[in-house]
């Protein structure tokens, strides 16, 4: 995985010396907690719309947010905006827990699948790179999750890097 993602990012720093300020879309990678895809596509001058398809919780779930982004400094010589937004998330996850019954002296594995269904929160700081279209961030995705282990799951500090391609 490594690897495949150093071969990407510099597949990304090669192909192109366009501006990336001005990008419509971005599509990249989300690697940390919660890691997978991800595609933005920007619907106004300070709104965007967002997809992940990541590995969460044991399983792979399909987030929708919408964002609101502001540059992250006073001046604009620096390619720095936070963004903040919220969504929600759905998909499905195979929870296993282990047993281990004393009497016997026998291990059992007990699992359930389960569906994720949630509200997520968004906040990032996002570096477009000048020469490259190429956009870095470090991200945290809080979410809450309505069936987590048969019981309401609040999850804060889900951390992440990403990598994207805009255009």
């Amino acid at each position: 995985m490594k690897r495949t993602f150093t071969i990407f990012i510099l597949t990304l720093l090669v192909i192109s010396e366009v501006m990336s300020q001005n990008y419509k879309q971005a599509a990249g990678l989300r690697l940390g907690g919660s890691g997978g895809i991800t595609y933005r596509r920007l619907l106004g001058s300070d709104a965007a719309g967002e997809i992940m398809l990541l590995g969460q919780n044991h399983g792979t779930a399909l987030v929708f947010l919408f964002e609101k982004q502001k540059p992250a400094v006073l001046f604009d010589d620096l390619n720095l905006n936070f963004i903040y937004g919220a969504g929600a998330h759905i998909g499905g996850a195979d929870k296993s827990y282990d047993y281990h019954d004393p009497y016997d002296h026998t291990n059992y594995r007990n699992g359930y699948n389960t569906i994720q269904l949630g509200f997520d929160g968004f906040a990032s700081f996002e570096y477009l790179v000048p020469r490259y279209p190429v956009a870095l961030s470090l991200e945290c995705k809080p979410y809450f999750e309505f069936f987590d282990n048969q019981n309401l799951g609040i999850h804060l500090f889900v951390i992440a890097f990403g990598a994207r391609y805009t255009f």
